[in-house]
This record gives structure tokens, sequence and C-alpha cells, in this order.
């Protein structure tokens, strides 16, 4: 595009709230972009239900949480609780590949085609048979957790389980954080899995809500 045309798209955009100039060249989403996003029903509903059960699972717990989708084949962090000294725990995370995350697992365990690994490379038969097993044995747990073992060096784990929409589609997930050493991750799952059980069952409430006819009253 010529330059006075994008010059112009973004004088239109900064104006309406979409987007805001940080400096010479430079833009970031604007507020009322992201009050565009909350919106839309069943963003606010999966809020709703959600930030309460996350804000239980912190405060139970005081680890670091977060309700998790995909962004084409990477994990994107929707809404996350933590304590000032777990700030870092998220700059370390970053976002990463689907599978190279539990959150990312159970995405793509509950995804439209599980048995397909997101790889820039074709995988051996040897690879796709352990790929379906690990598939397998995660939606068999409810939950998936970081790799447990002497060869794992990292000092964070995770765990994640899926939350299902009314129509049992699984678009988002429960994720927890915690020390390896300290915090067992298949306790972790446990965790994450419960509180993404008490989400998709808010959900299912307010779908059943939502359909039943309204009680009409004659003055």
């Amino acid at each position: 595009m010529p330059p006075a045309t994008v010059h112009r798209m973004l004088a239109t955009l900064s104006e309406h709230g979409a987007i805001e100039r940080t400096g010479r060249g430079r833009y970031r989403l604007g507020p009322r972009l992201w009050q565009l996003g909350h919106g839309v029903p069943d963003i606010r509903l999966l809020r709703d239900c959600a930030r309460p059960a996350l804000v239980d699972l912190h405060a139970s717990t005081r680890l670091p949480v977060a309700l998790a989708t995909r962004k084409s084949d990477r994990l994107h962090i929707m809404d996350k609780i933590a304590g000032r000294g777990t700030v870092r725990v998220w700059e370390q995370l970053g976002t990463p590949a689907l599978d190279e995350h539990p959150a990312g697992l159970v995405l793509l365990a509950w995804g439209n085609d599980p048995e397909r690994r997101p790889a820039s490379r074709p995988l051996r038969s040897e690879e796709q048979f352990a790929w379906r097993q690990q598939i397998a044995q995660v939606r068999r747990l409810g939950f998936a957790h970081s790799p447990i073992g002497a060869g794992y060096t990292s000092s964070l784990v995770w765990a994640a389980a899926p939350v299902f929409a009314e129509d049992q589609t699984v678009n988002t997930c429960v994720m927890i954080g915690g020390r390896r050493g300290e915090h067992p991750p298949v306790s972790l799952g446990r965790l994450a899995r419960t509180t993404a059980r008490d989400i998709s069952a808010g959900l299912r409430a307010a779908a059943d809500d939502d359909d039943t006819p309204p009680i009409r009253t004659h003055a």
C-alpha cells in the first residue's frame, strides 16, 4: 500500500480507539478494540465463568494460573492470575508451540484432528505412533502435565485440563504452574482438571438458562 493510505488508515483506527500510538511509527492495540472483543457474548460468558474459578485456584495454591487457547500452532494466554513474585513466569513461558507445552497438548488432544502433530517435517512411523500414544494418555487422564524424570532440568512444571463449551468442543484450557521438586505435575493436573470441570459446568448451566423459554405473565 502507498504510505499515505496506510497513514490515513492508522489515523482512522486511532481516532476510533482501535489502536494507539506509542512512538514514531509504532502502534499497539487500543482499549476500544479490547472492549469490543470482551463484548462478544461467548467471550463474555467464558470470562464470567472462568474468572472466579481461576481466582479460587490461585487463592488456594498461590501458584500462577491461566486460561489459554491456541493461535495457529502456538499457545496463547487469554487470562492469567499470579502474584507479584511470579510475573517472570509468564516472561519465561512466551508463546510455545502447541506440542511443546502441556496446555498445547490438551488443545490438540481435544482438537479437530488429534492424531496430527504440528511439525515442520513429515513424521516417521515410530514418531507418529508415539504421538498417538501421548495424545491417548492425555485424553485418558483428562489433563496433561510436564514430563517427569531426572533428565528434565527445567525449574518450572505445568499442567493443563480442557474446558468444554456447551457444544462439547474444546477451545480453551486451564493451566497451572509450579516448581519442579516442590509441586508434583500430576497433582497440578488434577487441580487443573477440577477447575476446568467447574468452568465447563458453568458454561453448560448458562446455556441451559438461555434455552429456557421466558415466563410470560399477564397483568
